[in-house]
């Protein structure tokens, strides 16, 4: 099952090498749709408008100025029954003045993908003297299929460097009279990202961009009612100027990552009774169709998290643990092709 799976990624990977198709535009850089962080994937993924910890990067630029504390962040995730590994590691910082810089590294890698010989003629002559036959041993006797003994194996690695600039802002709209103050915040910030892909000694390679901004306001200010919470509201859109891959093969070949926007909101209730915080969370992605994600986490006692959540219809859950300054957080999302999970730690100094 692991060598049919390397055979499928490969076809994949050959239509975005070497082909203009859909499917090429579709996959490039496709690691980077995958998610970051166990606590916003236990969400369902419905981070763009909360994004306060050391994944904001990932899912909002902007909330990379909210943190107060310099944080180290890490996850480690093995998906599709152990076939691709995807870790992650990140350091965020804020600095005077309300700013943020973080820099993070993303790889995703597949291990031991077989290569096989590539069978005479074209594609359309074997597919027409395919027809004849019925199993795949006779495909093999008459040369038409994959070799049964791969000659060798190779690794497909992805890369993504990034660094991450934001700024949060406040502002005070007066409305007069008898009415007071009410105070805002409008974080922004931008990412600056490096891609590099590598296949059987092909490589590929491009620079793009992602911006992100945030509208948070507290229902608790505007009501002059500490029982309610506060709400925020988020735009972000990545690869804002359609990233191009471009790989060193002769041909120059190259693919393109789709710009894609993110919309988002969320409401954040404490509970002081029970010394208990609520987060919902929903969020909206524009890319090749149209994605809806929902989450919703509870926290007591600011220690223990649990977590839930749906990703375009597909069930994800999880926990978390805070002690002293580390937090540790687990996820798992349902698939058709194997449940996945995901680890994060963070320290925070």
């Amino acid at each position: 099952m692991r060598t049919l799976s390397g055979i499928i990624l490969c076809f994949i990977l050959v239509l975005g090498i070497g082909s203009n198709s859909q499917a090429e535009i579709r996959y490039s850089g496709a690691f980077l749709e995958l998610g970051i962080g166990a606590r916003a994937m236990g969400m369902g993924g419905a981070f763009v408008s909360v994004a306060d910890d050391g994944s904001a990067f990932y899912w909002n630029p902007a909330g990379t100025s909210l943190l107060i504390r310099p944080e180290l962040f890490g996850m480690y995730s093995s998906l599709f029954n152990s076939l691709q590994k995807h870790h992650h590691i990140g350091f965020t910082r804020p600095i005077y003045g309300g700013a943020g810089v973080s820099l993070n590294w993303i790889r995703l890698s597949v291990s031991d993908i077989p290569a096989f010989p590539e069978p005479e003629g074209t594609y359309a002559e074997r597919r027409a003297e395919a027809k004849d036959f019925f199993t795949w041993q006779e495909l093999q006797t008459a040369g038409l299929a994959l070799s049964s003994a791969p000659f060798d194996y190779g690794n497909f690695t992805n890369d993504a460097f990034i660094l991450t600039l934001a700024k949060l802002y406040k502002a005070d709209v007066d409305f007069g009279w008898q009415y007071f103050v009410f105070p805002t915040q409008i974080p922004l910030g931008l990412n600056v990202k490096f891609i590099r892909q590598s296949l059987f000694g092909q490589t590929s390679s491009g620079l793009g961009f992602d911006f992100g901004s945030m509208f948070k306001f507290g229902i608790d200010d505007l009501f002059d009612d500490n029982r309610l919470g506060k709400v925020s509201l988020a735009l972000a859109a990545k690869d804002i100027f359609n990233t191009k891959l471009t790989w060193n093969t002769q041909s120059r070949h190259s693919g393109t990552i789709k710009r894609s926007w993110h919309l988002g909101a969320s409401y954040f209730q404490p509970i002081p009774k029970i010394n208990g915080k609520l987060l919902f969370a929903y969020s909206f992605e524009k890319k090749y169709g149209n994605i809806h994600r929902l989450g919703f986490e509870y926290l007591y006692h600011d220690r223990l998290a649990i977590r839930f959540g749906l990703d375009n219809q597909q069930f994800t859950a999880g926990i978390g643990l805070q002690v002293y300054i580390f937090s540790f957080d687990y996820a798992f999302k349902g698939h058709e092709l194997g449940g996945s999970h995901r680890v994060s730690t963070a320290i925070r100094f």
